[in-house]
């Protein structure tokens, strides 16, 4: 194994990991710590404040790590010479998934860091469409956004070991 070879298995080990991390922690929100929270009679405001702390500072380094092992990957990829637009169309769309978490992600934290007082309530949903589209809305569009994402890295590796063949 060169140099080389070693360097991209890293790249791509890190790439895989923070996207694991990022949509596993959301899952976990979305599936457990959430859930938890509604049943508890008096949900801790310091446990959720510290929870999404932390939460916070890993989706930060994820990010910075995807977008900088995305491009080294990408412009790997691009550059042997066999991919076709198959790929190149896939790794686009990734791309413009991608980007749309980030900014849903910096919309959500800016929403939420608006103090108490001067944030507007919701209004709840009085229909089943429209407590669907609520529920599949911020946060929990992320984590729907980033299984998509997942999935994409996988048909992009598809993608890429038959253009090899």
């Amino acid at each position: 194994m060169s140099a080389g070879d070693l360097f991209f298995l890293v790249v791509r080990w890190l790439h895989l990991v923070s996207a694991a991390a990022w949509i596993g922690g959301s899952l976990f929100y979305f599936l457990v710590f959430g859930p938890a929270l509604r049943r508890a009679a008096e949900p801790s405001r310091f446990l959720t404040a510290s929870m999404a702390t932390e939460f916070r500072a890993v989706v930060n380094t994820c990010i910075v790590v995807l977008v900088a092992t995305g491009a080294i990957l990408a412009f790997d990829r691009l550059t042997v010479g066999v991919v076709g637009a198959p790929y190149a169309v896939t790794l686009g769309v990734k791309a413009v998934l991608s980007v749309w978490m980030f900014l849903l992600v910096r919309e959500e934290r800016r929403r939420s860091d608006i103090p108490g007082p001067f944030r507007r309530p919701p209004t709840p949903a009085s229909t089943k469409l429209g407590k669907l589209g609520r529920s599949l809305w911020g946060y929990n569009t992320l984590l729907i956004i980033g299984i998509v994402v997942f999935f994409l890295s996988d048909l992009l590796k598809v993608l890429f070991e038959n253009a090899l063949s």
